[in-house]
């Protein structure tokens, strides 16, 4: 026995009444007149615009009766498929005009089995069939084993890309379109409404009219386009249409290509998401074959999982590398290399690099490797699940460093030994002087040598100094100073015996160029406070400063001497002060007050890219 339900409908005022048992069966509570959006709220989401359009296009139309079919949510939470006649019920006017709905639940609650076996087949797909266009081929075999569909198609949409392609398209007239944008055909009006609809020459000519839809292709007698959804998501449309009158469609070919296309989209997503992980992993498996750097994957306990062809062609003695320690199979050592990167990342979870031996056969080094971990981390736990290695043969890159470090070497131990043997020259020099001073009998000239000697020892001093440094370019013009005035404290003994001497040097170690006239001036200025700035047995202090005033650098010899007299005779150590001043395009002052001592200053400019190798 069938089962009917009633309900009126008055589509001018919007308002619907159900009889009690439909209210109960769908939870109705509210009673009486209610409003028609309510009851749309029962419908399934893909048939409400469906159901509503239909009444629509009803109200003031020349049929007295219509049937449509369409889904209505129970109490219980579930869809039932009804099948509802309409029946116009005149009233005295236009807007008092009802229509009587009589739904009927027979043979709708459960799909026949020719249905149940469609799906079936359709579910089986998402577990038997990878690629797409055999996917949609059986879709299109079963579609054909429960209505007519020799002209069929599907159309995915690529938000993204903004195209609509056509990956199955079987057609009697039209071959298949390539992808395009969207335009204002039938198929883009299911994307966009993302409802199902029956498209017969009538209806189209007023779609067109409307200017809701265009020509496309080759007309159709009838046309079916049902959306595939994913949750909200319409991408794609399912078509099936005829070019023959002697093949017309109906309500119910549109609910069984809808009722397919229903279970069929979620196995096409998941084959379209399935085609899109396999193609980012063969690009993935690509790029990762192409780097001519070796990379392996380790596991936490430094087990190869992979390896690029790189890694494989360097240790080709040792294939197969996966499964071994990585120790084992890239250095044939029994245990863990000391230092090792990956072991610092796997505890510590940041980078690390180190440069490492690369080994051939019998574990003999044929080369060197710049070694970088980085953590492997699960991304859906976040934990560390092993290491990358990325390596970098840098085997040539070291040699030469090796070749260019070694000639630095030659160059500096040939840069010593000029030094070396300048400063071994000047002390010839200097003999020569002390041998040519001990036969003369002018003690002017006497005094003159011995003077030269000094200087020669100052410059000599700075390439003593030289020869000494690691650094070659550079000089500490403290320790310098402090050995060239030892050296002329004990020339000048005894006269020198009861003079100190003090030091105060704030200044960055200086270059050859500045060291060596610095040299002079500071050896001639306490020459010159030795010889005049004390009488004989008298105590007292010479004093040599140098340091940095903002672009300039300042060297003072000060003594607490007896002073100037009035009328001081120019010396000639006080003229090559001047000159060498000069030399530094600075400027050479000297202030005394009798019995308060002598100063003695030059201020040059000074640039810290002068002390710069």
């Amino acid at each position: 026995m069938v089962e009917l339900f009633h309900y009126l409908v008055n589509v001018s005022s919007g308002k619907l009444w159900a009889e009690k048992k439909l209210s109960q069966l769908v939870n109705l509570k509210k009673r009486g007149w209610v409003d028609l959006g309510l009851w749309l709220t029962l419908l399934h989401p893909d048939d409400r615009n469906y159901f509503l359009s239909t009444i629509n296009r009803l109200e003031g139309s020349d049929p007295d009766a219509s049937r449509l079919s369409y889904r209505l949510k129970t109490r219980t939470g579930e869809y039932l498929e009804v099948t509802d006649n309409l029946q116009r019920v005149p009233g005295q006017s236009a807007k008092d005009e009802l229509w009587l709905g009589c739904l009927s639940l027979e043979g709708m609650s459960l799909p026949s089995e020719k249905i149940l076996q469609a799906l079936y087949e359709v579910a089986q797909l998402s577990v038997e069939t990878e690629n797409l266009n055999e996917l949609l081929k059986h879709l299109h075999d079963i579609i054909k084993s429960l209505m007519p569909a020799e002209n069929f198609y599907v159309a995915l949409f690529d938000k993204e890309a903004n195209l609509i392609s056509f990956p199955y398209f079987i057609d009697q007239y039209d071959s298949p379109p390539s992808p395009q944008p969207p335009a204002h055909g039938l198929t883009e009006l299911v994307l966009k409404t993302g409802q199902p609809i029956l498209v017969s020459p009538e209806v189209f000519q007023q779609l067109e009219a409307q200017g809701r839809v265009e020509s496309v292709g080759a007309p159709s007698i009838d046309w079916l386009g049902v959306p595939l959804k994913y949750g909200e998501e319409v991408f794609g449309v399912m078509t099936v249409q005829s070019y023959t009158e002697g093949l017309r469609y109906s309500q119910e070919h549109l609910n069984i290509l809808s009722f397919v296309a229903n279970h069929a989209a979620l196995v096409i997503k998941k084959n379209l998401a399935e085609e899109a992980r396999r193609e980012v992993e063969n690009l993935m498996i690509d790029t990762f074959a192409s780097i001519q750097d070796g990379v392996s994957l380790l596991d936490t306990n430094l087990n190869i999982i992979r390896v690029n062809p790189a890694m494989e062609k360097w240790y080709a003695h040792a294939l197969p590398l996966k499964g071994k320690k990585c120790y084992q199979a890239y250095h044939g050592r029994q245990e863990a290399c000391h230092p090792c990167p990956s072991l610092r990342t796997l505890k510590t979870k940041e980078p690390a690099s180190e440069i490492v031996p690369k080994t051939g056969p019998g574990g003999k080094v044929v080369g060197w490797l710049d070694l970088f971990a980085f953590p492997l981390i699960d991304h859906r736990t976040g934990k560390l699940k092993g290491v990358i290695e990325y390596v970098r043969d840098i085997t040539e890159q070291k040699k030469a460093q090796d070749a260019l470090l070694a000639s630095l070497k030659e160059k500096e131990i040939l840069l010593k030994e000029i030094h070396h043997r300048v400063k071994n020259n000047m002390q010839i020099i200097s003999s020569l002087l002390h041998l040519q001073a001990n036969h003369l009998k002018n003690p002017e000239a006497t005094e003159a040598l011995k003077q030269c000697q000094n200087r020669i020892r100052a410059m000599a001093l700075v390439h003593e100094r030289l020869y000494r440094e690691e650094n070659l370019a550079r000089i500490n013009f403290k320790e310098y100073a402090d050995q060239l005035l030892v050296h002329l404290f004990q020339v000048f003994l005894p006269k020198s015996k009861n003079i100190l001497f003090s030091l105060q040097i704030d200044a960055p170690p200086l270059t050859i160029e500045l060291a060596i006239p610095l040299g002079l001036i500071t050896s001639e200025l306490v020459t010159n406070s030795l010889q005049h700035a004390f009488p004989p047995g008298q105590s007292g202090e010479i004093t040599v400063s140098l340091r940095k005033e903002e672009n300039n650098l300042v060297l003072k010899v000060c003594d607490n001497g007896r002073g100037l007299p009035e009328e001081t005779p120019e010396r000639f150590g006080l003229e090559i002060v001047r000159l060498l001043t000069a030399q530094l395009s600075g400027t050479f002052q000297l202030q005394s007050r009798k019995g308060q001592g002598t100063e003695a200053e030059v201020l040059f400019a000074y640039k810290e890219r002068e002390s710069q190798i």
